[in-house]
């Protein structure tokens, strides 16, 4: 993938909230070297909004995508969803900052922002660490919450 196709040109956008579409292909997962996302059905579709203020702008990503894994119980082949959705304020400063995830600071008299490294969080943080059939999930797996007392000392 073209560097070019995943910045986002604001200059010339007008107030209010804008429909964003990307559509990332294998060549843009293959420069960042994850074998997690190996199998993973490209192209990929990023959809979202961006909502352009006076000063800010709010950006809405969302993706939604099939992998093909094994499963790390029965060690046969599935395709797993992956979803996921994230939102980030970018403002504008005296210098760009990354450092906060839900911020990017841009320098004064930016026109334009590279959102790759956000595309290749929003999917490569989507996968799961653990990737089991749908079918091999028991109740008592899919329930997150844990007893209080497992954690009361004498």
């Amino acid at each position: 993938m073209r560097k070019r196709e995943t910045v986002l040109t604001f200059s010339g956008l007008s107030l209010g909230e804008h429909a964003l579409d990307y559509h990332l292909d294998d060549a843009f997962f293959a420069s960042y070297e994850n074998p997690d996302l190996e199998g993973l059905h490209c192209p990929v579709k990023i959809s979202g909004s961006l909502r352009k203020a006076n000063n800010m702008l709010t950006l809405n990503l969302a993706f939604d995508g099939l992998l093909d894994c094994q499963c790390d119980i029965s060690n046969e082949p599935m395709s797993l969803p992956l979803t996921n959705a994230y939102q980030v304020i970018v403002r504008f400063g005296n210098a760009f900052d990354d450092s906060n995830p839900d911020l990017i600071i841009l320098p004064f008299g930016e026109i334009e922002v590279d959102l790759s490294q956000l595309f290749y969080e929003l999917v490569a943080l989507s996968i799961p660490m653990r990737k089991v059939r749908p079918d091999l999930v028991s109740d008592e797996d899919e329930d997150d919450s844990l007893d209080d007392t497992t954690y009361l000392s004498n």
